[in-house]
């Protein structure tokens, strides 16, 4: 206040020419132009984010590369609807927001209202007008600057999307993506071109056309109409995601709360209250009362049990009976059986789960359907079980869906009946009716991305108690409307009752699948494989979160968390350093021998009923994977009967993002069982080639070297980013750790085995993403494989950024599709699926 107290009196004797010297002319210049830009501030913030958002966000560029609105018609609508809205719901807002409040008649945003009712009026007309005189063009041009700065945000977007996809000529979306980002570059320029016209020639224009073009008119129309939105947000929240999905919500996202902000900005000055932070605060502590807000959805207790129904009791596998399962499943006899495989699916949102579809659609496809005579060597027959983190959790999620539907239908044929235009391959014409692999990718290619956003952007914002006052939430927050979108996605894709919309290929839909009584899909329960037809098999889950309160593993799995131990009439754990979710929301033990519960045992034999928690949905279960920050709040666990206990789950890639972990635990656990365990890694992290510099001599690993990245940025955020970068990679340092104890694990576990495998001993198995992969066309070793490579013969691929988010480019899908003809991967895929087909002896080990 003492500040503003002296700049204001040295302006005041600058207007009255007393004999005291003025200030320095550039401090006073520089404090009125910031005092100008924070008056704006509303509009400021939503620019500069936009700026942000599209200049260094690959996600938010990536939206750039949308074909899925390539058909004519529909393709012209969408963009100049997305353009039409970036004008109108976010650059017209952040322009007359600011114009509003530094234009306001009283000026009052010049003089604090503390100061300003101890000024007299003429003094408060003299700072004014001389303000006026020395800034009037900051002051006039500053709105019109302000509210072309979105456009010069989706030109930083386009570009970035145009940077990463230079080098990927060789792929058709790629190509045609080009052509698209180069038009909409001429649309962003004609349509800044055009917002400066208006906002600079307004009068003129109206004079011409002969009408009086009120900008208060348009301004009422845009702050209802935008305030609209936010409410059907809250209330229909699916219904903004499916009519102005991606591209489209962005100016909502940025735009929509502009001028009502703005307003409490311009009334905060006139009555001197700080509206605009009182109303945040409000809204922030109406949201924290809400204690209840991200608790992990589960469903309701269920009626007493009645015929036919499941109970808790049937809920989880021993391992013993899942082996014994999966052995009827593959033509095991007395003395040998296949290996099992366990795939082990990294972290890495919708470009995890992709990568893994296409790996293991490929394997289903490779030699015959997963549900055909017992005695078949499809190599998809073996796999046992997949332990998945993030993306990798909800792509494993969706493939245990599939393989359980088609297995209680009796049918082999992949579940997929409609398609959709956000899946790269309804641009080229693939079936995925017929193909596994086109399935499988068609069914983790959603757009999850909207209703996150959604969430992020306006539910989680307001989200009170019921009534305000109940112990329940009025809403769901944006972790659920990530589950519901998985289970809308699968359920449109696999139910006949859905017709694809040719001109969209969008997921248009009313109601929730899951809430009106579906059993099939996501809508699943975890935990009930037993319930798979007898001669069937459906691979088991193991879902990988982490713990806040202590960084340990949490497992949402289909196994119990132990497993028989005869030799000692009592049961030894299945992973020793992990949790088991269905445990952690059951009833506690009320009677613990010092920090431990009794085993949940009778001599060897497992207690079922004592974990006693309630049902999950597979959408739920992947999530708890998957609750990165920003786009997934970190969710609340509660035991039974004692909701002030129990703990927060969060993404699974904090503790190990490779799902190696408990991988190895599951292959010590069957080779107890006397099986040869193999382990199948599937990344997704881009990887790139080696620098040229010398290398330094090897000592445990090869180092990557790169440009060490120190420069002006670095260092001015150096006190923040230098940590938070060196956590995030610790993620793939982790998984290279975890990588090389299984190989070891591996090695030694199947040593008595491999004696009878002959050449190809092998037990653990990659599959990657590199930036250039060395593609092959023709590797003579897999048919499958050289159709679907035989068009890069002689081409080279490089794609920079990977995209990983809820939803993927076609561009990117083309890419992680491409990656299969690696000369790498390809010999991986061949050495596994050998080693697949192999008949090895049943030699039970202690592991």
């Amino acid at each position: 206040m003492e500040r503003i107290m002296s700049q204001l009196l040295e302006t005041k004797t600058e207007l009255h020419q007393e004999v005291a010297p003025p200030a320095p002319q550039w401090k006073t210049d520089f404090y009125w132009i910031m005092r100008i830009l924070w008056a704006c501030r509303v509009s400021v913030a939503s620019a500069l984010a936009g700026l942000l958002l599209f200049g260094l966000v690959d996600q938010a560029q990536n939206l750039f590369a949308d074909r899925s609105f390539d058909a004519l018609f529909y393709g012209a609508h969408y963009w100049l609807s997305v353009f039409a809205a970036i004008f109108l719901v976010w650059a017209f807002p952040v322009h007359y927001g600011a114009r509003r409040v530094l234009d306001d008649a009283d000026s009052a945003w010049m003089i604090p209202y503390l100061l300003r009712v101890e000024m007299r009026d003429n003094d408060i007309r003299s700072v004014r007008d001389h303000v006026h005189r020395r800034f009037g063009r900051v002051i006039s041009w500053t709105p019109r600057l302000l509210g072309l700065i979105p456009f010069v945000a989706v030109a930083l977007g386009l570009m970035g999307a145009q940077a990463s996809i230079e080098n990927a000529a060789i792929l058709q979306e790629a190509t045609a993506t080009r052509d698209q980002i180069n038009a909409l570059l001429a649309l962003d320029a004609a349509a800044a071109a055009a917002f400066v016209l208006f906002v600079v020639k307004r009068r003129r224009i109206a004079k011409f056309i002969g009408a009086n073009m009120d900008l208060r008119l348009l301004t009422s129309v845009s702050l209802h109409a935008t305030m609209a939105v936010f409410v059907s947000a809250l209330i229909w929240p699916f219904f903004l995601s499916d009519h102005a999905p991606r591209a489209l919500l962005v100016p909502f996202l940025l735009g929509s709360l502009v001028l009502g902000a703005s307003w409490l900005v311009r009334k905060g000055y006139e009555t001197g209250r700080p509206l605009l932070l009182i109303a945040v605060l409000f809204a922030a502590a109406i949201t924290a009362a809400n204690t209840r807000l991200d608790d992990v959805r589960t469903l309701p207790e269920p009626l007493p049990v009645t015929a036919g129904a499941q109970s808790k009791e049937e809920r989880q596998i021993d391992i013993a009976a899942a082996v014994k399962n999966w052995k009827a499943a593959n033509g095991c006899t007395e003395t040998e059986c296949p290996p099992a495989l366990i795939v082990a699916a990294e972290g890495g949102a919708s470009r995890a789960a992709y990568m893994a579809a296409t790996v293991i659609g490929h394997l289903i496809d490779r030699d015959g359907d997963l549900h055909d005579a017992p005695t078949l060597t499809s190599p998809g027959r073996r796999v046992f079980a997949f332990s998945g983190v993030s993306g990798g959790a909800f792509g494993s999620a969706i493939f245990r869906a599939a393989l359980a539907d088609v297995a209680e239908k009796g049918v082999a044929t992949p579940p997929c009946v409609n398609t959709a235009r956000v899946w790269v391959g309804a641009h080229e014409g693939r079936d995925p009716t017929t193909s596994w692999r086109n399935c499988l990718q068609l069914l983790v290619a959603g757009d999850y991305l909207s209703p996150a956003f959604v969430g992020l952007g306006f539910r989680d914002n307001f989200s009170p108690r019921k009534f305000f006052v109940g112990e329940e939430s009025w809403m769901e927050d944006r972790a659920a409307l990530l589950e519901k979108s998985w289970e809308r996605h699968y359920d449109f894709v696999t139910n006949p009752a859905y017709k694809n919309d040719y001109w969209t290929g969008e997921l248009i839909q009313t109601g929730e699948p899951c809430a009106n009584g579906a059993a099939t899909g996501m809508c699943r329960k975890l935990g009930y494989a037993r319930a798979t037809p007898a001669g069937k098999w459906a691979p088991l889950l193991l879902l990988n979160g982490t713990s806040v309160d202590s960084g340990a593993r949490i497992i949402g799995t289909d196994l119990v968390s132990t497993r028989p131990a005869p030799a000692t009439n009592s049961r030894a754990p299945l992973y020793p350093a992990a949790y088991d979710f269905f445990e952690m929301i059951s009833t506690p033990c009320k009677s613990p021998r010092g920090d431990m519960c009794p085993a949940a045992a009778q001599g060897d034999k497992d207690v079922a009923a004592l974990r006693d928690g309630p049902d999950i949905l597979l959408s739920t279960a992947a999530l708890l994977s998957a609750r990165f920050p920003v786009i997934s709040p970190a969710g609340t666990l509660r035991a039974k009967n004692d909701a002030t206990h129990g703990d927060r789950i969060v993404d699974g890639g904090y503790f190990d993002n490779a799902g190696l972990a408990s991988a190895l635990d599951v292959a010590r656990a069957l080779k107890n069982e006397g099986i040869t365990p193999l382990i199948l890694w599937v990344q997704n992290d881009p990887v790139g080639a080696l620098t040229d510099n010398t290398l330094p001599p090897r000592a445990a690993g090869t180092p990557r070297l790169g440009a060490t990245g120190v420069g002006f940025v670095s260092d001015l955020f150096g006190l923040v980013a230098a940590p938070v970068d060196a956590l995030l990679a610790t993620r793939a340092g982790h998984a290279a750790e975890q990588a090389a104890l299984a190989q070891r694990s591996l090695v030694e576990m199947n040593a008595d085995t491999d004696r009878y495998a002959g050449d190809m001993t092998a037990s653990f198995f990659q599959i990657g993403v590199r930036v250039q992969p060395v593609l092959v066309a023709d590797g003579g070793d897999d048919p499958l494989l050289d159709k679907t490579c035989a068009r890069f013969e002689g081409q080279t691929l490089s794609m920079s950024k990977v995209s990983m988010s809820w939803w993927l480019s076609q561009s990117v899908q083309a890419d992680l599709d491409a990656q299969l003809c690696d000369k790498t991967n390809r010999r991986s895929l061949t050495d596994l699926i050998t080693r697949l087909k192999q008949k090895l002896p049943l030699v039970k080990a202690e592991w």
